[in-house]
């Protein structure tokens, strides 16, 4: 281990270096803040439509941290958008399902199993993931969550004080780069005002959650232009079925300096700590529907679960040069222990250390370099992640045995970007971009009694997005785009099922190749009313070498390994649409139509040609009724129907439909210096059994993670 200890010690030693390089060069560093949006555009939506639905009054979509000058009504690709009064409806998040369950395009699953975290797919990036998010971008403040092997880490996601959510469906490589199936963005609120809240709940299973944050300016201590804020969240839950016990800790600070009018510089810093997440693993169908709160009895016999400890640190710096022209800057570094039992022996104990660290630089002007009013976007950026591997097996009772594996894996990423937004005529809008990146994995072997496995692979990427929109004069918007996306296989895809080639092969799998996706939209957002509105959009995509999971028949060993499918399509329908009924009620509506199948698809294990993508509905749908008066009483009520879902690529099994209905009411009590919030929600009120999580194509059949009946949230929140 020698070696590898003093090579992950210079590595540490370089990235420090190269961060202290990069901190120290802020002050010559300059970025911006926010251009006027297009006049012509600011009231398209109708006068008493923005006062009703925030949703349609957003002022700015925004690209790494600066808000381009069009709103995203015109912009020439699918979106959602939540504001923080939608946001707010959620009384006290656990996973950010709760957010995103009704926007079209996007399905979530897995939100109650912990230790395999939440899957998001967007257009069915993401479904193939066997645990955890793949295929997508997900930023906090412009901060990447996602790592350059396109594993997103949301262990740390800040889910209370959201200012808003946007999500982009559909490839957006051309801008974020690897593993941009769709992007999630979100955005936490920033306070220069002294605050305090406090949050407790109480709910069904024996979950507690406490939250506190804190905002304070400094101008007392004649530090008026310094804004600090700190944040403390405790979570424990028992959970619906056995052996599903979780809990965290996580504490999050930041300070805000404006250094001048044109210069602000924000620091991030977060701790968080989850001792225990225990997986209580996939059931067959007989096993679910008999006894859907029990845990599979290897999971239990292994001790499955997974322990998390994690510091981030991140520093933006935002300079407005003048009008028309701005830098922005983002450092960020995470440093990761990762414990994993799999419910199995041989290798089934994981030790994980991660290094992750990267900077964003970017310019933007506005100068009419080619059309009179135009936005011109170029930046590049850099990650590097540092993974020290280790299994060992796992014996009976979760008692660590011998030493199987010691890997030290690196991943680097480099990227040149640009992109240019422009209006062609006072109606037309154009946008293009391109972006070309160069990505190793390279994976040093320090096990060597099983002969040296290391290795290296590259790969070079150009993708390019084209998009126009035309804005009629009643307002109404109709678009059409061009985007690609490409995937890399992650660190734990790459794991070699080939154990007869490691030696030739290396420490991953030599077959595996990158996925790659194009995609074609057109849609339309319209009017019915000044109180109704509707969005639709109609996407066809072209994905080659789909990342699959699959397990080789060993009961011994039942890691999920990955291989490439030939061809696969994706197409579909999205729809949405908001009601402002009267004054008091509101009501959103919401339809995806997903059919994703295989076109060219033959392994050892059959041909799967023509058969449906696992994992994803082809149907999806949902409503939500709000009442809302000035008294400070809300009640919604929600409905989510969900199609069958295959659970395999032959398509022998799948998951049955479902309809969820929750129902929240709160109440909001303002006094002179304080006020309070009472919420309630009723989770499955009419305690429909459904899968909350398909594990694709699993060993033995074990497909189905039945969802909890009914359950309760009680919050009490207080605001100083």
């Amino acid at each position: 281990m020698e070696r590898s200890n003093t090579k992950r010690i210079g590595n540490r030693l370089w990235t420090q270096y190269t961060l202290f390089l990069l901190f120290t060069s802020v002050s010559h560093i300059t970025y911006a803040s926010e251009p006027a949006i297009s006049e012509n555009l600011n009231n398209s939506s109708g006068g008493k439509l923005a006062e009703s639905i925030p949703v349609k009054t957003v002022e700015r979509m925004t690209v790494f941290g600066e808000p381009l000058r069009y709103q995203p009504k015109v912009l020439p690709h699918a979106y959602s958008y939540l504001d923080e009064a939608q946001l707010a409806k959620v009384a006290s998040p656990l996973a950010l399902s709760e957010y995103l369950n009704d926007s079209p395009g996007v399905f979530i699953q897995g939100g109650q199993n912990f230790s395999q975290d939440e899957r998001i797919s967007i257009r069915g990036f993401g479904a193939q993931s066997s645990f955890g998010i793949r295929g997508i971008q997900i930023l906090v403040d412009d901060i990447p969550h996602t790592l350059p092997d396109g594993q997103s880490q949301i262990d740390g996601l800040e889910l209370h004080n959201l200012a808003s959510i946007e999500v982009l469906k559909g490839p957006n490589s051309a801008l974020y780069g690897n593993s941009s199936g769709g992007v999630i963005n979100i955005r936490t609120q920033q306070s220069d005002s002294d605050e305090l809240k406090v949050k407790l709940s109480k709910g069904s299973f024996d979950t507690h959650q406490a939250y506190l944050y804190a905002n304070k300016n400094l101008d007392a201590l004649n530090l008026d232009n310094v804004n600090i804020g700190v944040s403390a969240k405790r979570t424990k839950k028992a959970g619906y079925r056995d052996h599903s016990q979780f809990e965290t800790t996580m504490l999050n600070g930041h300070a805000d300096w404006q250094v001048t009018p044109q210069w602000l510089l924000r620091f991030n810093s977060q701790w968080l700590d989850s001792p225990e997440a225990q997986d209580p693993g996939g059931l067959t169908q007989a096993q679910s529907q008999l006894n859907p709160e029990s845990a599979r009895d290897k999971n239990v016999e292994y001790q499955a679960g997974e322990q998390v400890k994690q510091i981030k640190n991140t520093l933006s710096s935002q300079y407005h040069v003048d009008e028309d022209n701005s830098v922005n800057l983002q450092l960020y570094h995470y440093d990761k222990d990762f414990s994993n039992s799999l419910p199995f022996e041989h290798g089934g104990q994981v030790e994980l250390a991660r290094q992750f660290f990267g900077a964003n630089l970017q310019y933007a002007t506005s100068l009419p370099l080619l059309f009179n009013d135009m936005q011109l976007i170029v930046g590049a950026n850099f990650q590097q992640q540092d993974d020290f591997r280790q299994r060992y097996d796992n014996h009976s009772g979760g008692l660590r045995g011998e030493l199987t594996l010691a890997q030290q894996e690196l991943i680097d990423s480099s990227a040149l970007y640009s992109q240019l937004t422009t209006n062609l005529t006072t109606h037309w809008l154009l946008n293009a971009g391109v972006r070309y990146e160069h990505d190793s994995v390279e994976v040093v072997d320090e096990f060597l009694s099983d002969n040296n496995q290391s290795g290296d692979k590259s790969w070079n990427n150009t993708s390019v997005n084209l998009g126009t929109s035309y804005q009629f004069v009643f307002g109404d918007v109709i678009y059409t785009n061009f985007s690609q996306s490409f995937q890399l296989p992650t660190t734990t895809e790459l794991a070699n099922p080939n154990t007869a080639s490691y030696q030739s092969g290396g420490g991953f799998n030599p077959d595996l190749e990158p996925e790659n996706a194009n995609n074609y939209e057109i849609g339309y957002r319209g009017l019915f009313s000044e109180e109704q509105v509707y969005d639709i959009a109609v996407f066809y995509i072209d994905v080659t070498d789909a990342l699959t999971p699959f397990y080789n028949d060993d009961p011994d060993n039942e890691t999920t390994f990955f291989q490439n499918a030939g061809h696969l399509v994706r197409q579909g329908v999205e729809l949405s649409t908001q009601h402002q009924l009267t004054d008091t009620f509101s009501l959103r509506n919401q339809y995806s139509y997903s059919d994703f199948s295989f076109k060219d698809f033959t392994t050892p294990q059959g041909d799967f040609s023509n058969k449906q993508q696992p994992g994803v509905p082809k149907h999806k749908a949902s409503s939500g009724l709000s009442y809302q008066t000035d008294t400070g009483l809300s009640v919604n009520a929600d409905l989510l129907y969900v199609g069958k879902r295959y659970v395999d690529n032959a398509n022998s099994q799948s998951a049955t439909s479902y309809w969820l209905t929750n129902l929240g009411a709160s109440k909001t009590m303002e006094f002179d210096d304080v006020s309070f919030k009472l919420s309630f929600t009723v989770y499955n009120l009419f305690n429909q059994y459904y899968d909350d999580n398909i594990r694709i194509n699993a060993y033995g059949g074990r497909y189905y993670e039945p969802g909890p009946e009914q359950q309760f949230m009680f919050t009490l929140a207080a605001t100083l």
